[in-house]
Order: C-alpha cells, then structure tokens, then sequence
C-alpha cells in the first residue's frame, strides 16, 4: 500500500505527502510548493537550501532549522539529538557535517510519517554516526553526491551500507547545478531508485499493517 508521495525538485530539494500532511526539506529548486505545508525542514543556512519564503505554511505549520540558517521569524532551532512532532510526522535530527559543513551548524533529519520513515542526509561526507541510523528501520535514505561540497557516491554507497535503509537515492548530485545524472548514478547498487528532478515516488512501509 502507498503510504506517501516523495517529488524531487533538484538540488537537496523534496516533498513529502501523506494524506494532508505536506512537508518541504530544504525548498530552493524550482517545483510546485503551493500546498501548504505542515512542516518545513531545513538542514543548514547555504541559500541553495533555506529559501523558505517558497513555502507557505498551514494555520500552526512549522519552520524547523539549526539556530541561524533562516530569517523567518517563527522558526524552532533545532540541533543534533531533538525529536519532536509535528501534525502526524515525527521528527529526529540526526548530525550532518564535513569540511565545507560545520557540525554544530548542520544537520540531517529522519522523518516517520503514515508509517514510511525517511532520511535525508543533509549536505554530509560519511560520520560514524551514520550507523547508529541502522536500527530505526529507514525506508529511504537521501544522500549528497556533488563530490565537490559533499562526498561523492562511491561514499555515498557506504553511508548507505552503514544506514541499511531499504532503497537509497541521490540528491544535491551537482556542484553548481540542480542535478548531474553521471554524478547520481555513482551512488549504485541493487536498493538505489532513480531521482531525477520533477519526478514523484510513491513510498510504501516496511512495517505490517496493523489490524
């Protein structure tokens, strides 16, 4: 059963729609953002990711980003190690970071919604954290592969292996543009789904379905 809907817009940006529950990770590339949205999430203050005037947010929706990465002005601040909720999503945030990416000013989240979990990875090279993430039961994991601001997806394919989600998929694959298809396709193996911009996903759960 499809539990939620996953557009690709291009560079780190996506949507998550579950029944009414609309969420935007990191709005800049150009999509269609005129549902309102419950949650907006952001990993970190570079403007290819923050753009959240995108977005317009549902009576009590949420901006949620580590401590100056937007201007909007009811924003939570978030860093590693929170867990909160948000309409029906849960929400972790998990740490993200390499050289070009600070720690204490980026971040990752992993996102439970209508039964699917979801994470995406921020802009991120490989940490050992990452395999703390094994246990949760990711269905999709989202990794960088621009290898240029981020690693590439030779990396990229052992943080998947660390997470042991069940598909993995490439965003932020250019270091300038929205998209790089040679670079995305680096990031290879038998549980990696193609995302080209533009493109929806249905998702589906791992977990049963309960009586």
């Amino acid at each position: 059963m499809v539990n939620c809907l996953l557009t690709y817009f291009g560079r780190a940006s996506v949507k998550l729609a579950a029944g009414n529950c609309v969420i935007y990770i990191d709005p800049y590339a150009p999509g269609d953002y005129t549902a309102p949205a419950d949650l907006v999430l952001v990993t970190h203050g570079h403007d290819d990711h923050n753009q959240v005037g995108l977005v317009t947010l549902k009576p009590g929706g949420l901006v949620a980003a580590p401590a100056g990465a937007v201007a909007a002005q009811e924003c939570r601040c978030v860093r590693e190690g929170d867990a909160f909720c948000a309409g029906p999503a849960q929400v972790r945030v998990v740490p993200a970071c390499n050289a070009n990416h600070p720690r204490d000013v980026s971040v990752g989240y992993v996102i439970t919604v209508d039964g699917v979990t979801v994470y995406h990875a921020g802009d991120t090279s490989l940490i050992p954290e990452m395999a703390d993430l094994a246990p949760l039961g990711i269905d999709y994991a989202l990794f960088p592969t621009d290898g240029h601001w981020n690693m590439g997806g030779g990396e990229a394919r052992r943080c998947a292996d660390l997470v042991r989600a069940r598909a993995a998929l490439a965003i932020h694959s250019s270091p300038m543009e929205l998209y790089d298809a040679g670079r995305a396709a680096l990031l290879a193996g038998p549980d990696v789904l193609s995302l080209e911009p533009g493109r929806t996903l249905a998702l589906t759960s791992s977990q049963p379905a309960a009586d």
